[in-house]
């Protein structure tokens, strides 16, 4: 069996994800979302379906500041004493 790691996209260095945008509610939504890291630096995604055979769309710098903390969010979240 092969013992690589899992890749994380939009996680690991030239990664991305892209999903449907399901909070979509005006024409003006983006119809897909996603999170692509290039270098170290993570970058969201506003994706549209242009037509048939077309999807284009723009990439926004993160915040580094509140992608560094959702990450030790999320690493943290797990705790197995109950909260009451």
């Amino acid at each position: 069996m092969d013992n690589k790691p899992m890749i994380k996209y939009g996680v690991d260095e030239l990664t991305i994800s892209i999903n449907k945008n399901d909070r979509k509610t005006e024409d003006w939504h983006s119809d897909y979302n996603g999170k692509l890291v290039i270098n170290g630096e993570t970058f969201y995604a506003n994706v549209y379906q242009k037509n048939e055979n077309w999807i284009a769309g723009k990439l926004v710098k993160a915040d580094a500041t509140k992608v560094q903390n959702k990450t030790l969010n999320n690493s943290t979240e797990l705790n197995d004493e109950i909260p009451f």
